[in-house]
């Protein structure tokens, strides 16, 4: 029985890994034909339609009002909604259109550094160790590895602008990550759903008002790709990430940040012949290293404990 529960937890957290890897393949598919916002807009009406369903067959608990000693809980998903998906989707596929998905991968795999940066101001649970410090410090170096502000092809390309953006989704993913710790355990496929679907709305707003989506070009080439970004990166996955927290908790779940960039580099490569240098090789091996030292920190206090 432990041997099963300990291969269903492998299994989800591979799952959990594939699916958020291979987003930003899917999201170069789809932004080739179709504006950013367009394409945000989808991910979350589609995630929210998913949640929904899902909702609808497992009932869970309502949530109150107002979680104890936070934000009534309408205002505190509105801003979750915003730093979750509004500002990370729409700025994410906006820089995407001029940075690869191997790269967009990498930033986006440095959402734990950010996270446990921004936790320190946060939430007061939290404070800088040896090992939360080290752990930054590696983040953000691979940062500028990948970056790389004084390549010449970047000041040529003017792809720095673009990486920015991307990294700025990184730092709304690390906000709204730290305020997902206040939504009430009980419920998180309710509280996920509503979330999606009150992004849902300014995201569809702009995309009506600005590209029209009515008139755009339609086809297997960016529906297909969209559905997967909706159904499985906005959706299922969370499923999955819930699952796999109850089962082995949030330290294990934590280890499939370090297949996101691994399989989403894999994929760029592989399925869209992606250039992959040294430069995203010592980035990709930094972020690795920069989670590993954080979890080095839970594995220390746990020998502690004991």
């Amino acid at each position: 029985m432990q041997n099963a529960t300990s291969i269903r937890s492998y299994l989800l957290l591979l799952g959990i890994g594939v699916v958020w890897g291979g987003q930003f393949v899917f999201n170069a598919q789809a932004i080739e034909s179709l504006p950013p916002a367009t394409v945000a807009a989808a991910r979350a009406v589609l995630g929210a339609l998913t949640l929904s369903l899902v909702s609808y067959f497992k009932p869970e608990p309502r949530l109150g009002a107002k979680p104890a000693g936070s934000l009534p809980l309408g205002r505190l998903l509105m801003l979750i909604a915003l730093f979750e998906t509004v500002l990370p989707l729409f700025l994410i596929a906006w820089g995407q259109q001029h940075v690869s998905s191997s790269v967009t991968a990498v930033l986006v795999g440095s959402v734990p550094i950010v996270t446990l940066l921004l936790s320190t101001v946060m939430s007061a649970r939290n404070h800088f160790t040896v090992f939360s410090g080290l752990s930054v410090l590696l983040g953000f170096l691979a940062i500028w590895v990948l970056v790389d502000p004084g390549a010449d092809g970047l000041s040529e390309q003017h792809t720095l602008i673009y990486e920015g953006a991307i990294f700025l989704g990184v730092i709304s993913f690390g906000i709204s990550l730290n305020l997902m710790e206040k939504i009430p355990l009980h419920a998180p496929i309710r509280s996920t759903r509503n979330m999606l679907w009150l992004s849902s709305a300014p995201l569809l707003l702009v995309a009506l008002l600005f590209d029209q989506p009515w008139s755009l070009s339609w086809g297997m080439h960016n529906i297909v790709p969209l559905m997967l970004l909706g159904v499985l990166g906005s959706g299922l996955a969370y499923l999955m990430y819930t699952a796999l927290v109850q089962q082995r908790g949030s330290v294990f779940t934590s280890l499939s940040n370090f297949i996101v960039p691994m399989v989403g580099v894999l994929l760029g490569v592989l399925a869209r012949g992606e250039d992959f240098g040294a430069r995203q090789g010592w980035a990709l091996g930094l972020i690795i290293a920069a989670l590993a030292v954080n979890e080095m920190r839970g594995i220390f206090r746990a020998r502690q404990a004991v």
